[in-house]
């Protein structure tokens, strides 16, 4: 009984090992062309006008807070 147990502890540390490894060589592939400096280069110049950033006020106290959107 133990051989047989320590036979399918050894197929599923196996088993675990090739998907972990698996899954590591995919991570590691997108990566590489995510961060690949000659792949193409998408065009900013079609890219709409961001959005304005919200105005910072700086406070003496919390009583007095803007939050943005308010009046």
């Amino acid at each position: 009984m133990a051989i047989g147990a320590f036979f399918i502890l050894i197929l599923v540390l196996i088993v675990v090992a090739v998907l972990g490894g698996g899954v590591y060589l995919i991570a590691m592939w997108l990566r590489h062309q995510q961060l690949d400096p000659d792949a193409e280069v998408p065009h900013t110049n079609s890219d709409p006008e961001p959005e304005p950033r919200p105005e910072h006020v700086r406070m003496d106290t919390e009583q007095k807070v803007r939050f943005v959107g308010t009046k």
